[in-house]
């Protein structure tokens, strides 16, 4: 009769209890009831009592009894190896489980230009990741607004001046944009600050640009104050990072925007040879692409950037 309920229950498909099979492991591998109710905490007698339970579904001893104790019978062993395993990995898999609850992470992807992730929003991740150890950033680079999938990223700061329709957008920082070179370089010129006329006889590098970004060279002589030529400038790449590296090479004076030079202002890698700066009235936007609500981790990473700008 059991034999015969046995088999009904394997083809449902069921299974003995949980509880039942932890207790027949522990009971194996101490190879003693009493020891097994001392680990479990519990009377011996509701250790026997779940041990014939589960020989009850099985149909068969899974323990022979005598006076010197208990060993396993040939179905008990073959039970006891796999269950033992079985438990095995289901314990690695709650802790598998508790583990990625206790350091879940949420993604942030945010789309930069090659020299803003350089030279200002690298540097200041590790201060977010410390702050806010639950969100991880990605960064995206792209040096082109053009053919540009905004719909892979969660906010993202557009290379040019263009306008994105539908997006929303926050001033992350005013655009100041000054000279720069190397200290090298300004002593070969003449002590600093040079005035405006000086600046114009340097090496002035300029980017090949395929399609017009930000400000040229001309445009900041005329704001001010002095007319220099249209071309102004020596183009050398099109990749500002470069610029910046043949600026602090001694190769030249370059245009600075202050948020991507700042930091090497501070560390004596580049200098302001001249005193002039201009801030135009066109600030550095963040924008998050249209559409799309903000969930709280990208509202988490776009407040600490606009309160960190």
């Amino acid at each position: 009769m059991n034999q015969i309920a046995t088999q009904a229950g394997a083809d449902l498909g069921d299974l003995p209890s949980i509880q039942g099979l932890n207790t027949f492991a522990i009971v194996a591998r101490h190879d003693s009831f009493s020891s097994a109710a001392d680990e479990l905490e519990v009377g011996q007698s509701a250790v026997s009592h779940a041990i014939r339970q589960l020989e009850r579904w099985f149909g068969c001893a899974l323990f022979e009894r005598d006076h010197r104790g208990i060993r396993l019978t040939a179905e008990g062993r073959i039970l006891a190896d796999g269950v033992g395993a079985g438990l095995t990995r289901v314990h690695q898999a709650v802790r598998d489980v508790q583990h990625l609850h206790e350091h879940a992470t949420e993604v942030v992807a945010i789309s930069v230009s090659t020299a803003t992730a350089s030279n200002w929003l690298i540097p200041r991740l590790a201060g977010f990741k410390a702050d806010h150890p639950e969100i991880d950033v990605r960064c995206v680079t792209t040096d082109s607004d053009r053919n540009f999938d905004t719909g892979s990223v969660d906010l993202f700061v557009p290379v040019g001046r263009a306008r994105w329709p539908g997006c929303q957008r926050w001033a992350l920082c005013d655009e100041t944009v000054y000279p720069v070179c190397s200290p090298d370089y300004a002593a070969t010129v003449g002590p600093t600050p040079w005035s405006v006329e000086t600046l114009m006889t340097t090496e002035l590098l300029a980017l090949q640009e395929r399609h017009r970004s930000r400000m040229r060279w001309s445009e900041w002589f005329a704001a001010v104050g002095t007319g220099a030529p249209d071309g102004a400038g020596r183009g050398i790449t099109n990749d500002y990072t470069v610029l910046l590296h043949a600026a602090m090479e001694g190769q030249g004076v370059g245009l600075g925007w202050h948020h991507l030079v700042a930091d090497l202002v501070t560390q004596g890698r580049l200098v302001r040879p001249v005193s002039e700066a201009v801030t135009t009235g066109d600030p550095l936007w963040l924008n998050a692409p249209p559409g799309r609500s903000l969930d709280s981790a990208t509202e988490v990473l776009r407040d600490w950037l606009l309160e960190h700008a």
